[in-house]
């Protein structure tokens, strides 16, 4: 408890000549304002600057370790609006660097960042591995899946990629590194095909070209 008190007062602290108001809460394991304590999973500091439109949002587990930082358009924190930064620890099971629990002196990561406008997701949101690469991209419009996708290796190499729109899957979607190709038309998948028949589709699509 010592140790919460001490990073809200930091936080207020720095903030206090040009924050019009800075409130603690606490939250559920949904993220829901709670009073009671007891249903308490963590807690969060927020505030206004003075002429800005947005609330700084910074989320914190009972040791006082950063979990998630972005800007709400509400004091309820049920619009998110703007860039937010999810974090997480590394562990022997994420870290493929080596079997420890830090990587570059460094013992927790960014496991998810992305942009909300109005409460919706949108552009580029992406996830990393615990080395910092990018584990997955995925492109949203108004909330919706709506672009490309791609999931990538630890080494950097393309495992899967396709297209969204409107939240479905649509188009050839490139599986296993480039080794199986499905087609989708609203979701649905109509044709899979790897090996040697997905060698000659390749060829005739280069011949095509």
């Amino acid at each position: 408890m010592k140790r919460i008190v001490f990073c809200f007062l930091l936080f207020a602290g720095g903030i206090n000549n040009t924050y019009s108001q800075v409130k603690t809460i606490l939250l559920d394991g949904r993220d829901r304002i709670v009073a009671d304590s007891t249903l308490a999973m963590n807690y969060a500091v927020f505030g206004k600057v003075e002429g800005d439109t947005v609330y700084t949002f910074k989320k914190f587990d009972f040791d006082g370790v950063l979990l998630t930082s972005g800007t709400f358009k509400d004091d309820s924190l049920q619009i998110p609006h703007g860039q937010f930064v999810y974090y997480d620890w590394i562990t022997p099971d994420n870290n493929y660097t080596n079997l420890g629990y830090e990587i570059n002196g460094k013992a927790r990561y960014v496991v998810l960042s992305g942009k909300y406008i109005n409460g919706l997701r949108v552009g580029k949101w992406l996830s990393f591995y615990a080395d910092g690469k990018v584990k997955q991209m995925a492109t949203y419009v108004k909330g919706e899946l709506n672009g490309l996708y791609q999931s990538y290796e630890n080494n950097g190499q393309v495992q899967i990629s396709g297209l969204y729109s409107g939240g479905k899957k649509n188009g050839t979607w490139a599986l296993r590194g480039g080794k199986q190709e499905d087609e989708y038309v609203d979701d649905k998948l109509i044709s899979s095909v790897s090996g040697r028949k997905l060698r000659d589709k390749q060829s005739q699509r280069k011949n095509i070209n």
